[in-house]
């Protein structure tokens, strides 16, 4: 009888342990290991540039200001943004008239190309924070200019201006600072009937919190 009580204990001690032990683990507190945080680029945005341009044959800077919005799909960001930057390139020339080694009269002649804007859309690929891509629209160009001339007491003068419109290609990459601002680095042809536009830009943006700055 004792070795049957004993038999009997044991196999009771041993069925009840994993009762037990799946008790113990039920008052456990159970903890989620949180999933990485990944930058969400979804929302509008403005911003300003500054950067280097050169034209079939002059160079200068520019610098100005863009705004557009992004929507991300999964790892893809499509958008659409309008940028548009004043030019410091500007050209002059002038001479003297003469007659018999005798000034009589002054001729001169200055232009500028006083600013560009573009309107594209933009596809991107995301690696969290950092973004890489590509644009393509629509471009425009303003160019003004005057010219002079005098001759003794007489004179003369003229100016004009005129706004140009063609196509853009571009690429960038864009990187995310903080959950609100982020700085990129662009590269844009403007191409034109009267010449191709090269500009090399670096800017920041700021994006607004219509959307949550990060998703899980």
């Amino acid at each position: 009888m004792n070795r049957f009580l004993t038999v009997g204990c044991v196999a009771a001690v041993l069925t009840a342990t994993p009762v037990t032990a799946q008790a113990a683990d039920a008052d456990r507190p159970y903890y989620r290991t949180p999933m990485a945080a990944i930058y969400n680029w979804t929302g509008f945005y403005i911003g300003g540039h500054v950067g280097f341009i050169s034209t079939d044959g002059d160079s200068g800077f520019i610098g100005g200001g863009q705004a557009g919005f992004n929507y991300q799909v999964g790892q893809w960001v499509f958008g659409v943004e309008g940028q548009m930057s004043a030019t410091s390139i500007k050209n002059s020339a002038g001479g003297v008239i003469t007659m018999n080694g005798v000034p009589i009269g002054a001729v001169g002649a200055e232009g500028s190309l006083d600013w560009i804007s573009t309107l594209a859309g933009r596809a991107g690929f995301a690696f969290d924070r950092w973004l890489v891509y590509g644009k393509l629209g629509a471009a425009w160009a303003h160019g003004s200019g005057s010219a002079f001339g005098t001759m003794g007491p007489l004179g003369a003068s003229v100016s004009f201006s005129d706004t140009v419109s063609g196509w853009m290609l571009g690429v960038g990459t864009e990187y995310a600072l903080r959950d609100n601002w982020s700085a990129k680095v662009e590269y844009n042809m403007l191409d034109f009937d009267h010449g191709t536009i090269h500009a090399v830009k670096a800017g920041v943006n700021y994006r607004f919190n219509f959307f949550d700055a990060r998703r899980y």
